[in-house]
């Protein structure tokens, strides 16, 4: 899955999400992109990508793009 997020603005930013991501069953391969605020990982689960759209606004880094903040950039 592949999400452009906002306010990721230093190593501490990527800290948080992949804390945020890690324990996640079926996450693996957590990047995180500080320039372009792009956050990619492997998903094998079964929960949609909106459940992680909210996570990573809950965590403080909603997704770019329209209005509600809420826009999927990637796909799995």
């Amino acid at each position: 899955m592949e999400f452009l997020a906002e306010n990721i603005k230093c190593n501490g930013c990527v800290n948080n999400i992949q804390k945020g991501l890690k324990d996640l069953e079926g996450v693996s391969d957590i990047k995180v992109d500080i320039p372009t605020g792009k956050v990619e990982f492997q998903y094998t689960g079964v929960e949609k990508e909106k459940f992680f759209t909210k996570l990573l606004s809950d965590l403080g880094y909603p997704i770019k793009g329209t209005k509600n903040k809420f826009s999927i950039f990637g796909r799995w």
